[in-house]
């Protein structure tokens, strides 16, 4: 009778468990979407090209955890947030960016916002006032 009991206790547990391992890596999947598309990234570079057409700037930037320069396309939508600008028509090649975007489930970046970083201090300064790049001394 006890065996009975012990077997008896021993598959409700089996079964038991089994069922609450189910039911984890069932939800996983759903939540991981759901961190993908509501996950903010940030990425600060300088505009290769924008297309009005696509709503879409091409940003180069350096990846440090390769120390690679890479590209990536970041598309704009009507939720897009700027400052220093006022739309996507004033965004120039050679603008210096920082989006904080999010990844869709699809691997489309969408921009939440563009900063357009302007370098005001330095044209504020008078010509020639500006930082100098000296040459090393020669040894002698």
């Amino acid at each position: 009778m006890k065996k009975i009991r012990f077997l008896l206790l021993l598959a409700s547990l089996i079964l038991i468990s089994g069922l609450v391992f189910a039911q984890e890596t069932n939800t996983a999947p759903a939540q991981e979407s759901l961190a993908t598309e509501t996950d903010i990234q940030w990425v600060w570079g300088e505009v290769v090209s924008v297309s009005l057409e696509n709503k879409e700037i091409l940003v180069k930037y350096m990846d440090y955890e390769t120390d690679n320069e890479k590209e990536m396309s970041v598309v704009v939508d009507d939720k897009t947030i700027y400052e220093n600008a006022k739309s996507l028509e004033e965004i120039k090649p050679q603008d210096t960016l920082s989006i904080d975007y999010i990844v869709t489930a699809e691997g489309k970046n969408i921009a939440k916002t563009i900063g357009v970083e302007k370098p005001e201090a330095l044209e504020s300064l008078p010509a020639g006032t500006g930082p100098e790049v000296l040459a090393p001394s020669e040894e002698q």
